[in-house]
């Protein structure tokens, strides 16, 4: 018989710390397999990733969400782990035990939502992921707007230098990039993609959710977010 969907425990290590994560797989070997990093004040059990990867396995693709040090239920603290080096060297691991479990001739894709996109630009060089899908990504530090709920700790990290980054100089290493940005993004400004687009290279796809916001809470932009970014997979994973 062929086995259901499995959705299973995913555990990480890297730098002596055990990351949470949970990987998708559909019922047959996937055809390639998406690793989703969640944004800066989020975790894995973002509905937005959640359904992603319902929606990837529906088409034969694998995908594991986890949570960055200091979040979610993974170890590490959050004000003091909070580094772009710290959540770039999070998702090289996340790589490394994907093609541990399931052998590196499994094609690797990418999602990052906001903070989580930087993450993904960040990689590229190492990863080399057949193709990569951001949402709301900042390309510089300084344009990120933190929410007034933010930790007083965090507001004061950002304003320093523990979160600074700038990737602008790094971003001709992008290729097969989706690129979703919501046009009244409150949080990360739309100029970040279309910075991004200009800068990488093709195939290369920029799309401007018009209204949505930085969470695209209307449920009409979620649904296209959702849908075009299974399509970016589904069409690369075959070739």
């Amino acid at each position: 018989m062929k086995r259901a969907e499995e959705n299973r425990c995913f555990p990480i290590e890297t730098d002596g710390l055990t990351l949470s994560g949970i990987l998708h797989l559909p019922p047959t070997p996937p055809s390639a397999v998406i690793i989703g990093c969640h944004g800066l004040l989020s975790d894995k059990n973002s509905p937005k990733q959640i359904e992603l990867a319902n929606r990837c396995v529906a088409e034969k693709i694998g995908y594991l969400r986890f949570d960055h040090r200091g979040c979610g239920q993974s170890g590490g603290v959050f004000e003091k782990d909070t580094t772009l080096k710290n959540r770039k060297a999070d998702l090289l691991a996340a790589v490394r035990s994907v093609h541990q479990y399931l052998g590196k001739e499994v094609p690797i894709g990418l999602f990052g939502s906001s903070l989580g996109g930087s993450v993904c630009l960040t990689v590229l060089d190492c990863v080399s992921p057949f193709a990569v899908v951001t949402l709301a990504a900042p390309v510089q530090s300084q344009s990120i707007r933190l929410p007034d709920a933010s930790p007083s700790s965090l507001i004061k990290e950002m304003m320093q230098s523990h979160l600074a980054f700038d990737l602008r100089g790094k971003l001709k290493t992008a290729h097969h990039l989706l690129i979703l940005h919501g046009t009244e993004d409150e949080t990360v400004p739309v100029e970040n993609a279309h910075i991004l687009f200009s800068a990488a290279e093709e195939p290369k796809k920029l799309i401007l959710l018009e209204g949505a916001d930085h969470r695209i809470s209307d449920e009409g932009k979620q649904k296209e977010f959702l849908g075009e970014s299974v399509r970016w997979w589904a069409q690369w994973s075959a070739v």
